[in-house]
C-alpha cells in the first residue's frame, strides 16, 4: 500500500499543507516540552518545577541541552531558580505558544481506502486542524499506517519520529488497548477522533446516538416499523453500541420491540461484507423496508445485493447509511448521515492544544443534502 505521494504505508513523511516541516532542534524540542508541561495544570505558579537531573533521566537528552532549554523559559520570564532549593514557576504565567519551529501535531490517518490528503475523510480533518492550530503557530505533519496486520509495526516507525514535546491525533484505526497503549509508554500526548477501546484515552467523537435516534425517528414518521440495523462487529468500536442504543431507544419511545434478527453485523469494511450481511438479513427477516447501515465500503456490497433481489431503491427500500462523503458511490438514492469532519479536526485540534479546555467533544452529524428517504405507500 502506497500513499498518494508515493510513499510506502508506514514510512512517515511529513508535511504542514504542501511544504516540508523542519525538524526542530534539540533545545527546541526540550523547550516544547517544557512549555507543555507548564500549559498542563500540572504545575501552578509558586510550584517547583522539574529538575534537569529528571528531565535528563526522563528525556535522555544531554544535560547542557536540558539546561539551555530551561535557561531560556527562565529568561522568558516563566521560571525562576534559587539557588540551592530548585526552579520554580511564576506568577502570573499567561498561556505560551510553542517556537515557530515545533508545537507539531502528526494526524496519524489509517485506512486502506484512503491514500491521500485530496480524500475528503483526510482533507476535512486536516483542514479542521489547521482552523484551530494555525493561530497558535502550531504546524501538522500528515503520516500514513496500513490499517491492518502491519499497523503496530508502521505505528513503531512513526512514533520512532516524533520528537520530544510533539503530539499526535490518530483516525482512521481500530483503536485497540494495545495500539494506544503503545502511544502512552513512548510518553506521548495524543488523542483519538473516534473513541477507542480504553475509555481513558482522550478522543473527539460524533454524537451518533442523537443521529442514529433522529434517522429512526424519521423512518417510523414515514411509516417504516421493520427498520434494520447493520454495523461492525469487534471490541475496538464503541460507536457501535452508541448507534445500537440510539436505535434501540427510538424503537422503544414508538413502542416497537426492537427484533435482534434485524440488528446484524459485518467483520471488515469490504463490499463482499455487505453482500453478506444482505443475504443475513434476508434469510431470517424478510419484510423489512428499511435498513441503517454503517460504513461507505459495505453499503455498496449490500445495495448491490438488494438490487439483485429485485427490491427497488428507495422506494421498495429505504436505505441510510452513516458514511464518510464521497466514497459511497452510488446512482440509487439513499440517505447519508455524515460526521462534520471540519468540526471534528477543529475540536481535535483545540483538545490537543489546550487539553484542559472546556471546548466540545462530541459533534453532531448531518445528513447529506440532496438525498431522500422513501416512505411507506409513497
Amino acid at each position: 500500500m502506497k500513499t498518494g505521494d508515493g510513499v510506502p504505508a508506514g514510512r512517515s513523511y511529513r508535511r504542514t499543507e504542501m511544504n516540508i516541516v523542519e525538524t526542530p532542534s534539540k533545545k527546541d524540542q526540550v523547550r516544547n516540552y517544557l512549555i507543555q508541561e507548564l500549559n498542563s495544570g500540572k504545575y501552578p505558579p509558586g510550584s517547583m518545577f522539574l529538575s534537569e537531573n529528571m528531565l535528563f533521566r526522563e528525556l535522555g537528552i544531554c544535560k547542557n541541552t536540558v539546561r539551555e532549554a530551561l535557561s531560556s523559559l527562565v529568561s522568558e520570564g516563566l521560571l525562576e531558580r534559587v539557588r540551592g532549593k530548585g526552579t520554580f514557576v511564576l506568577e502570573p504565567r499567561p498561556h505560551i505558544v510553542e517556537s515557530t519551529s515545533a508545537g507539531v501535531v502528526h494526524f496519524i490517518c489509517a485506512n486502506p481506502w484512503r491514500t491521500g490528503e485530496s480524500d475528503p475523510f483526510i482533507s476535512g480533518l486536516v483542514q479542521g486542524l489547521h482552523a484551530a492550530l494555525d493561530p497558535f503557530r502550531w504546524r501538522i505533519c500528515l503520516d500514513f499506517a496500513d490499517f491492518t496486520e502491519h499497523s503496530h509495526e508502521d505505528m513503531k516507525t512513526i512514533i520512532s519520529t516524533i520528537h520530544p514535546g510533539e503530539c499526535a491525533v490518530l483516525a482512521g484505526f481500530n483503536f485497540s488497548a494495545e495500539l494506544t497503549g503503545m502511544l502512552r509508554e513512548a510518553n506521548i500526548r495524543f488523542l483519538t477522533v473516534g473513541q477507542a477501546e480504553d475509555e481513558s484515552v482522550p478522543c473527539v467523537d460524533t454524537d451518533y446516538v442523537s443521529g442514529t435516534y433522529d434517522a429512526v425517528c424519521d423512518l417510523i414518521g414515514r411509516g417504516h416499523t421493520r427498520i434494520a440495523l447493520v454495523d461492525r462487529r469487534g471490541p475496538h468500536f464503541p460507536s457501535c453500541e452508541k448507534r445500537r442504543r440510539g436505535y434501540i431507544k427510538a424503537l422503544g419511545e414508538h413502542g416497537i420491540i426492537p427484533d435482534a434478527r434485524l440488528m446484524a453485523q459485518y467483520s471488515n469494511l469490504t463490499p463482499a461484507e455487505g453482500e453478506k450481511v444482505w443475504k443475513e438479513l434476508e434469510e431470517y427477516a424478510t419484510d423489512f423496508t428499511a435498513v441503517l447501515i454503517y460504513g461507505d465500503v459495505p453499503v455498496l456490497g449490500f445495495v448491490k445485493s438488494a438490487l439483485a433481489a429485485g427490491r427497488k431503491i428507495p422506494e421498495g427500500l429505504s436505505v441510510v447509511a452513516f458514511c464518510d462523503p464521497p466514497l459511497l458511490v452510488a446512482d440509487h438514492v439513499i440517505t447519508r448521515i455524515v460526521p462534520s469532519l471540519i468540526e471534528l479536526g477543529k475540536a481535535a485540534g483545540n483538545l490537543i492544544r489546550e487539553p484542559n479546555g472546556t471546548f466540545p467533544r462530541t459533534i453532531a452529524c448531518r445528513r447529506l443534502e440532496g438525498n431522500t428517504v422513501a416512505g411507506i405507500g409513497e
